[in-house]
């Protein structure tokens, strides 16, 4: 980081609240005139809800009167305006590049047209968040997020690096975790690693098995970077005590174009969770009950609502994430006026699966499976028995001292997490052993879970 940059941050950091929204709502001002002279996708949107650019006198009136917008509205928008939607509002000889979403909702990509400003604050909301974890001009960084493609994700880490002036390794999606190991001990100078939860775990289990000791081989390595997933604060103090690393986390999206919130302390302050800060001065961050779009409380969750404050081409409004947190308002964990997430709490509303009449997210499941170390990885099934019973079947694979368990030691241990995980979900649950062999590794984000019962089942519709 230059001492230009640490003295603009210092400044955001130093910023009261009210200065904070000062700044947002000058920026939203900006952004409504911008987009309503040229964006046809918003002003339709503006203009319906009778919302003029120079209509809106606070945030609070902005929040109560705009409408939110959400990814069936960027599909439509794409059918409607094809093939780009009308959303993009640049010339097409302004547009320098297309980002796609990774489709993993099963909806449908939605398309963000980038203009060549968009990709400079690309990179910038990419090395913004390594930079407050402490990553440095020439550290030297390991990037296990599967690079290229049309995604955000894989496009802006490389240029975050270049940012940042750090030296990057784009290992993810080409190289075998094996291979990646090796490369690391080939090259040995590593300050720095970015890897999805799921992979983190992964690489972290392809160690133990190769009898790598990074503290020892890897001794100047501060930062394991991760995005994307949920995780026990149990599993979080593991990886960091296996690694001699701090562990830090970064919400981003490719609606956001990057990072939108980082932790600075890291992602575990002492035994408790650590924040995520959002980046106030690009965007506007809400988090609100998904039900009554309302404000949630101090440690509520809610889902997070994004609006766009420097990005030209496809900005997005009051863009509802589908990705719901646990809010920490303004000053409650640190000197900082801005809004915080709690960390290793991220998941996704719409993953939520409904069994025999619960909610259950498999978030809730990972907090207590990954919460004992002896648990290397797991997958979950939902289906329909030969009697029309809604089963879940929990398949888990054992590392380490669980491997030694006799029968009876391992019975005990099935029954214990069996407890928990209905505590938990309020649902019983088939737990039952298998090799790790049996179960999928993950590249980036895990897809632990398979509903497969028919869909009047997954959705409630039909008597269970």
């Amino acid at each position: 980081m230059t001492v230009h940059q640490s003295r603009i941050l210092a400044e955001f950091e130093a910023m009261t609240r009210r200065e904070i929204e000062a700044l947002q709502l000058a920026k939203l001002k900006r952004l409504l005139e911008r987009v309503h002279a040229g964006n046809g996708f918003h002003r339709a949107r503006l203009d319906a809800a009778g919302i003029r650019p120079d209509g809106i006198g606070s945030l609070a009136e902005f929040s109560a009167r705009t409408p939110t917008m959400s990814k069936a509205d960027c599909l439509a928008d794409q059918e409607a305006h094809p093939p780009f939607g009308a959303r993009v509002g640049q010339p097409r000889e302004d547009v320098a590049l297309m980002n796609l979403t990774g489709g993993t909702s099963g909806q449908g990509q939605e398309i963000y047209g980038r203009t060549s400003r968009d990709i400079a604050m690309q990179g910038h909301l990419h090395y913004l968040p390594w930079a407050l974890a402490g990553l440095r001009r020439g550290d030297v960084a390991l990037n296990c997020v599967p690079a290229g493609g049309l995604t955000t994700g894989g496009w802006g880490p490389t240029e975050g690096f270049r940012v940042a002036g750090a030296t990057s390794y784009p290992v993810g999606g080409v190289m075998t975790t094996d291979a990646k190991i090796d490369l690391m001990r080939r090259f040995g100078e590593f300050h720095f690693i970015y890897a999805s939860t799921s992979y983190l775990n992964t690489l972290t289990e392809a160690c133990r098995r190769r009898g790598v000791d990074p503290r020892k081989e890897f001794p100047m390595l501060r930062t394991l970077y991760t995005a994307a997933e949920s995780y026990p604060i149990e599993w979080a103090l593991r990886i960091q005590a296996f690694w001699g690393a701090r562990l830090h986390e970064g919400y981003g999206s490719t609606q956001a174009a990057g990072f939108s919130a980082g932790s600075c302390e890291g992602a575990i302050e002492g035994d408790e969770r650590g924040v995520m800060y959002a980046f106030e001065w690009h965007n506007i961050f809400e988090i609100l009950d998904p039900e009554t779009m309302d404000p949630v409380g101090p440690g509520e969750e809610g889902e997070i609502v994004l609006t766009n404050l420097d990005v030209v081409g496809s900005p997005v409004i009051r863009f509802r994430t589908g990705d719901k947190a646990r809010y920490v308002p303004p000053g409650a964990r640190s000197k900082r006026a801005w809004t915080g997430i709690e960390a290793g709490t991220l998941g996704r509303i719409d993953d939520m699966m409904k069994i025999r009449g619960n909610n259950m997210w498999p978030s809730a499941v990972d907090s207590v499976i990954f919460r004992d170390e002896r648990i290397s990885e797991y997958a979950g099934r939902v289906y329909t028995s030969n009697e029309g019973k809604t089963c879940v079947e929990l398949r888990l694979a054992l590392r380490g001292e669980g491997l030694e368990l006799n029968a009876a030691e391992r019975a005990a241990l099935l029954a214990k997490l069996a407890g928990e995980v209905k505590q938990k979900t309020n649902i019983n649950m088939d737990l039952v052993v298998v090799d790790r062999s049996a179960l999928p590794t993950y590249d980036y984000k895990s897809r632990r879970w398979k509903d497969e019962r028919a869909e009047g089942y997954r959705t409630g519709a039909a008597t269970q």
